[in-house]
């Protein structure tokens, strides 16, 4: 088995902290990392590692995160600038260039709709960019490009990694739909409530909630709209990147029933990537 490896890690908010797991696993094997291309999430985790930082220590970051009161100071945020501040004081704004380990993020040009993999430059302005979430965080200008999520456009890249380096590519791709049996994703419309006045939330929880018993009535479940929408996205998301993937080895961790903004259950969630390596590492007989 190829013991150095060209990393692609996909996107998929707090799902990618499964990425992490993943890197734990390399690392007590002793697989060396060529280089790194990330999308969104895993643009986060492949600059902290591309910077130096061991997934032990990654993952004692992670777990030791406030995530509820971060993401109440994030959706009060405006204009992303909680977002900004948290990627410059966890990763910082050096230079692309000078990292330990070749970097890419790959993001999508919201005028052409192609992918632009940034190799060079701010290091802190690539991963907003590739994490720039259409409707929840702004865009980033780079070089006179207006970039968003690169979800978009490449939720996991193989290709990208594969010109980083000459080196075989292993591919991490978090979007995986639940398991039959396994609950759907915890809605993600609770986030919502530290940004709307106290009495007009309660007059609309109130019409909800006559709707959500008219619904039962019916014996009809349904997601909310958003809920849909974001499931939908990371679906056609998780369908793109296989239909992109090739012979391109893959793990897949299981957390297709964790919500995309549930951070606060980050052990679990690196726990699942590091045993979806070992899954994988068993089946090709390391």
């Amino acid at each position: 088995m190829t013991e150095r490896f060209s990393l692609a890690l996909g996107g998929g908010a707090a799902k990618g902290l499964a990425h992490v797991g993943v890197l734990r696993g390399l690392d007590e094997d002793g697989i060396a990392v060529a280089a790194i291309a990330g999308t969104s999430m895993g643009s986060v985790v492949g600059a902290l590692h591309a910077r130096g930082m061991p997934a032990a220590e990654m993952e004692a970051f992670f777990a030791a995160v406030n995530w509820r009161r971060l993401g109440w100071i994030m959706v009060r945020s405006v204009h992303g600038a909680a977002f900004r501040d948290l990627v410059r004081e966890t990763i910082g704004p050096g230079p692309i260039e000078k990292l330990a380990v070749p970097f890419g993020a790959a993001c999508c040009d919201l005028a052409s709709g192609e992918e632009v993999v940034l190799r060079e430059g701010n290091l802190e302005e690539a991963v907003r960019a590739s994490s720039a979430i259409p409707g929840m965080l702004p865009p980033v200008v780079v070089g006179g490009r207006t970039l968003v999520d690169g979800a978009m456009v490449t939720p996991v890249p193989h290709a990208a990694a594969a010109s980083l380096a000459g080196t075989e590519v292993l591919a991490v791709n978090v979007l995986r739909p639940p398991m039959p049996g396994r609950p759907a994703p915890t809605p993600v419309g609770h986030l919502l409530r530290a940004t709307a006045p106290i009495p007009i939330l309660r007059r609309v929880e109130a019409l909800l909630g006559r709707y959500r018993r008219r619904l039962r009535d019916r014996r009809v479940e349904l997601p909310g709209r958003l809920d849909v929408l974001m499931r939908a996205s990371h679906l056609m998301q998780y369908n793109l990147a296989r239909l992109g993937a090739g012979t391109v080895p893959t793990i897949e961790p299981l957390v297709g029933h964790i919500g995309w903004f549930d951070f606060h259950r980050a052990r679990e969630i690196m726990d699942e990537g590091y045993r979806a390596y070992r899954a994988w590492r068993s089946d090709e007989g390391g």
